[in-house]
């Protein structure tokens, strides 16, 4: 659930300016200059999560920067039917669990509602549809087409094809996580590595290395993998394709990173068109506006509202949405000729430490971006 609303971190910053704000509540302008903070909602309501959870923080921008603070105190609740209330239990980070075993039903509204500060803030009624399953994940080999870190390199264009069910205003949204098989789990800079303190280890510095500016790095103690997301939001309308096949939908571009299988795990959500349009218009003044240095027209506010107060400015969304997964083993073995791979360690060769004995293997340590446990569905 936090994949997408981690891009929006990264990129709301740049839609703090002047505008009006154009779906899914009525217009009004915004001077976000004049802000010295706004409330940031995260939630997604879904069929398949275990773990569901509205995440309420605020924003408050610098000149270079947003930071973003946990939101403790509120008395949070998501309104199923208009009629059923489900009360959510704060944890940590700015997030309230809904309770244990909830799922989201397809074709009932839910509404979120909070209180802060004496303050009451509402979400508009959002429905999810049925979403189709994904029939069909492919890819193709695309020699220096892949844009990463500023270079055109080899790689693959990942594509998926679908049906869209036969309803008015299905709004689609893609996500994709790649899982990469990681031979080495530390690099130290200018030292070496110690496997004390246990369990994780650290690098003890070196001022010979340090002088040199040597890197030397370390294999993994068990089988790794590296986890990369989508950068890019990905959403689109069957306005032109209503109970249609989707063919051909390109869905990322995976640089080729080593000679190796890799997994890649498409997530095909169905989305209420309040999310459709939020997330259309963030595409609009980011990925499509030049770039994200050029300042957007428009900010960016999504379907909450402090009801008593139409004017203060509520970033995020509150999502509901139906969800398939499929995933797609990336065949590297075939490959033609001349095709480089670039490594995690942005072009730096592999520096083994030389040692008389075996030097120490690095502990996999389980994160966002790296697990140690086998991927479903995971072909050598």
């Amino acid at each position: 659930m936090n994949r997408i609303f981690n891009i929006l971190k990264k990129k709301i910053y740049y839609l703090f300016v002047l505008g009006t704000f154009l779906a899914c509540v009525e217009p009004f302008e915004i001077n976000y200059g004049s802000q010295k903070e706004i409330l940031f909602i995260e939630a997604d309501i879904n069929d398949l999560d275990t773990e569901q959870f509205v995440r309420i923080r605020r924003n408050t921008p610098s000149d270079k920067n947003i930071d973003f603070f946990s939101v403790e105190k509120a008395k949070v609740q998501v309104i199923e039917n208009e009629t059923k209330v489900y009360d959510c239990t704060y944890a940590e980070g700015g997030k309230y669990y809904l309770p244990e075993g909830f799922l989201g039903k397809i074709g009932v509204p839910y509404k979120l509602r909070f209180e802060l500060n004496g303050k009451t803030y509402e979400s508009s009624n959002e429905t999810a549809n049925k979403v189709a399953p994904i029939e069909k994940i492919y890819s193709v080999l695309s020699p220096n087409g892949i844009i990463y870190k500023d270079k055109n390199i080899d790689g693959h264009e990942i594509y998926i094809d679908t049906k869209d069910i036969n309803t008015d205003k299905q709004f689609y949204l893609w996500q994709w996580r790649l899982f990469e098989k990681q031979g080495y789990c530390k690099s130290c800079e200018g030292g070496r590595f110690n496997v004390n303190p246990l369990p994780l280890g650290k690098c003890v510095d070196d001022a010979n290395l340090k002088r040199r500016g040597t890197t030397y790095d370390y294999l993994c103690n068990k089988d790794c993998w590296d986890i990369f997301y989508n950068e890019d939001v990905n959403v689109m309308s069957d306005k032109y394709a209503n109970g249609q096949n989707i063919t051909g939908r390109l869905i990322a571009k995976i640089p080729f990173f080593q000679f190796r299988n890799a997994l890649i795990e498409v997530q095909q959500y169905s989305i209420s068109q309040s999310a459709f349009e939020y997330f259309n218009i963030l595409i609009n003044q980011t990925q499509r506006n030049g770039s994200l240095a050029d300042t957007p027209p428009a900010g960016l506010i999504g379907n909450v509202k402090n009801i008593n107060d139409s004017t203060e400015p509520i970033g995020g969304v509150f999502m509901v949405s139906s969800k398939a997964s499929k995933t797609f083993v990336i065949n590297r073995t075939e490959m033609s000729a001349g095709i480089k791979a670039i490594g995690f360690t942005n072009g730096r060769p592999i520096t083994p430490e030389p040692s008389a004995i075996s030097p120490p293997a690095a502990p996999c340590i389980a994160s966002q971006n790296r697990t140690d446990k086998k991927p479903l569905g995971w072909v050598e």
